[in-house]
């Protein structure tokens, strides 16, 4: 056990996969408990009140889960921001920035709020899938556009994106005034959870008017299409590949264009259901006319959501879950402690904006900082030239130790061998051709496969270089 401990101690200071994930996820958690430390302190300063600080810590916890009408609104918008964020994700791999998403949502919305006043007497079941299916392809439509903008044209997806959200935002507003049945003071549609007195078989929620559950089934539905999209379909890794490099798809014979279209019009998909889930779930009612003309901020938060993720979908929910509790909060703050709203929407942005800037931190590397400063360049390359060193080794333990854990576990005898010994092959270690791997013989085997790699790294430790001079080098 102590040299698994310690192998994997091993892993996590020098492999590179391994400092790469976890450095991600450390900064991650560093950078939005800084910026909510931060935007507490602020607040603090405001009020003149120091004690502030852990009662709004604390409520930030506590409050979304404390009653029956915060724990729905906590958990649908949780749902809509894992939707947001994997809307964004999707085209950020094929490296397209889709600033869009708030439009695509709301058209997809909005048109789905007209064609409900036509379906007051469709079946329940039926009206949802259907509704859903409008808002779809019409958000797909908007989506579209922007990549066949950006594939043909050479428009900047970001410009053409935020243009059509004003754009969209407009057409729909003005469709849904003149369209839709006014609720008598002309701001908002009338509520389609009960329309001229029917059942809600238009909305997102169940006879008890709360919407988290078919809200949340749908956001870890989409979630799932994601993950096994770009994780396990070659049609994912095509995306991929585009994203990383557009000349080496180009040579490995995709088609570019077609991948950052399609790209596109699924994170217009995934729009249209997030659309439902605003406007038909979390409310029932689609705003015409507001004071101040303002783009919906459920898309702007998912793709804070998808950047401090890391555009990874496993990444989504913990991320969608904090923000979902800071942003359910923030009603029960200002009953409970007296702080303004907007004061609220303030602590929530600069969490927001304070996680979103987390690229920063990627770029600091303390040590080999150190290294130069103070030993000099020559120690430093050295130093990196040990690291890749032990990466080396440090890949074929790994190799060596689940290929010996597959053999385990599927109870079959070393016969095809060749691939674990030439793994073991530097390790100096052996196999009996015909030996079993049994547990006991597995455990043998990882105990010689870790002394050796520590053997190895003392000795890939000695052989670090030592400069005699400017120009000669000696092995030490």
């Amino acid at each position: 056990m102590k040299n698994v401990t310690k192998f994997y101690w091993n892993k996590y200071c020098y492999s590179d996969k391994r400092k790469a994930s976890t450095k991600s996820i450390s900064l991650s958690a560093l950078t939005i408990i800084i910026s909510l430390i931060f935007a507490l302190i602020i607040t603090c300063i405001i009020y003149k009140d120091f004690s502030l600080f852990s009662k709004i810590f604390a409520d930030f916890f506590t409050l979304p889960f404390s009653q029956n009408t915060y724990v729905n609104s906590t958990i649908s918008t949780i749902a809509i921001f894992m939707v947001a964020a994997v809307a964004f994700l999707i085209p950020m791999k094929s490296g397209l920035f889709n600033i869009g998403i708030s439009g695509q949502m709301m058209f997809g919305g909005a048109i789905a709020t007209i064609m409900a006043q036509h379906m007051i007497h469709t079946p329940n079941g039926l009206s949802q899938v259907l509704l859903l299916l409008i808002s779809i392809l019409s958000a797909a439509v908007i989506s579209t556009l922007i990549g066949i903008f950006k594939a043909f044209w050479n428009v900047n997806e970001v410009v053409s994106s935020i243009m059509l959200n004003w754009i969209v935002y407009f057409i729909a507003t003005m469709m849904v005034a003149k369209l839709c049945l006014g609720n008598g003071d002309g701001l908002y549609t009338k509520d389609l959870s009960n329309l001229d007195g029917h059942t809600p078989n238009l909305v997102f929620q169940t006879t008890s008017g709360e919407s988290w559950l078919p809200l949340i089934i749908l956001a870890i539905t989409v979630t799932l299409f994601a993950a096994v999209l770009l994780m396990y379909t070659t049609f994912g890794k095509k995306i991929i590949m585009t994203g990383m490099s557009l000349s080496a798809a180009k040579y490995a014979g995709y088609s570019v264009k077609l991948n950052q279209i399609l790209a596109m019009t699924i994170s217009g998909i995934i729009a249209g259901i997030m659309g439902v889930m605003v406007y038909l779930g979390q409310n029932t009612t689609m705003p015409v006319q507001v004071a101040a003309k303002t783009i919906p901020q459920q898309g702007f938060v998912g793709i804070s959501v998808g950047l401090i993720a890391m555009s990874n979908p496993w990444g989504i929910l913990p991320v969608a879950c904090l923000f979902g509790m800071i942003d359910g909060s923030k009603g029960g703050l200002s009953v409970n402690l007296g702080i303004d709203p907007s004061i609220s929407d303030a602590i929530f942005g600069i969490v927001v904006y304070g996680a979103a800037v987390i690229s920063i931190f990627y770029f600091l590397v303390p040590y080999q900082w150190y290294l130069r400063i103070f030993k000099g360049k020559v120690f430093a390359n050295n130093y990196q030239q040990y690291i890749n060193r032990i990466n080396h080794y440090l890949d074929d333990a790994q190799s060596a130790i689940h290929y010996l854990k597959q053999r385990v576990n599927h109870k079959k005898n070393i016969e095809d061998h060749e691939l674990i010994l030439a793994r073991l092959k530097e390790f100096k270690i052996h196999l009996n051709e015909h030996q079993p791997v049994t547990k006991q013989a597995f455990y043998q085997y990882s105990q010689q496969i870790y002394q050796a790699f520590f053997q190895y790294k003392n000795k890939s430790k000695a052989m670090l270089y030592q400069a005699n001079n400017e120009n000669e080098w000696t092995i030490k």
